[in-house]
């Protein structure tokens, strides 16, 4: 492999994962832990796309708190989900919401968000999510809500 400076494309042939939440996590049935948006600054600095990957059920296998010590199942699902839109996320606050919307509802449930069968290749929720509609949807909808709220705080003025 060949050195390069921070920002350089690269011609490295490999991926890396990332825990997003930082570690594993013991309470997955409650959600995800706080998520931190540096797989997505390190995705930017090295001008590669993020894909998304979703583990269900290593609180089971290997507890973040409890270690290998109580072994419960061995079962363990993980779902890699196709890049999303041009495989670039435009901010990390795109990738932290895309994020905990798809991955967060696969490991809490062991399903994709919007899924009633396990093959359902044509999920309208999780398609939407995936190629950033849904995202630009909410940022809509969050901009919207603060203009009502900036015209209301006028109005009182």
């Amino acid at each position: 492999m060949t050195a390069n400076a921070v920002g350089e494309d690269n011609d490295y042939d490999f991926d890396l994962g990332l825990l997003p939440e930082g570690q594993l996590n013991p309470t997955p049935h409650l959600g995800l832990l706080p998520c931190f948006g540096g797989a997505y600054t390190l995705a930017k600095m090295s001008k590669r796309p993020i894909r998304m990957m979703a583990l269900e059920g290593t609180h089971r296998l290997w507890h973040a708190k409890n270690g290998m010590d109580n072994v419960t199942s061995n079962k363990v699902n993980m779902r890699v989900y196709p890049p999303c839109g041009d495989g670039k996320f435009k901010s990390a606050d795109e990738f932290l919401t895309t994020f905990e919307s798809v991955v967060g509802h696969f490991g809490m449930y062991g399903t994709d968000i919007g899924s009633t069968d396990e093959n359902d290749d044509d999920n309208e929720l999780l398609n939407s999510w995936l190629d950033g509609s849904q995202w630009q949807q909410l940022k809509k909808e969050k901009e919207a809500a603060a203009a009502a709220e900036e015209e209301k705080n006028d109005g009182q003025k």
